[in-house]
């Protein structure tokens, strides 16, 4: 349940939190230099979530790159701080070369170091 509410807490603010502060970001600054220096009109806090959201998926995602790179729930569920090394230093030399031709069914490549043993 920690780990469930963790990752709803992550996801409103990703999803809800930063695009509607950052769009209310946007709403102001259009409408306090856009209005007087072009003639455009007034635009609402939605329509600025609209445009903040529009550019980030136009322009690769900032936000949403940070969001994935980081890994915010992939380290929430537990894939960190050396779990997943440990699982790894504790298989053997067979269980790792399994792992890898299975790997290698999805065309995933490894490429060992000459001399340690590994294929």
């Amino acid at each position: 349940m920690k780990k469930a509410s963790k990752i709803i807490a992550t996801l409103l603010l990703f999803l809800v939190a930063i695009p509607f502060s950052l769009g209310y970001a946007t709403t102001l600054l259009w409408n306090h230099i856009l209005i007087p220096a072009c003639g455009f009109s007034a635009i609402t806090l939605l329509q600025g979530v609209g445009i903040f959201v529009l550019g980030q998926l136009l322009s690769g995602g900032f936000v949403l790159g940070c969001f994935f790179v980081a890994g915010s729930i992939h380290h929430i569920i537990g894939h960190h701080g050396g779990k997943m090394g440990r699982h790894w230093h504790n298989m053997t030399d067979e269980e790792r070369r399994e792992f890898f031709e299975r790997r290698a069914k999805f065309g995933f490549r490894h490429s060992q170091a000459p001399g340690n043993g590994a294929e």
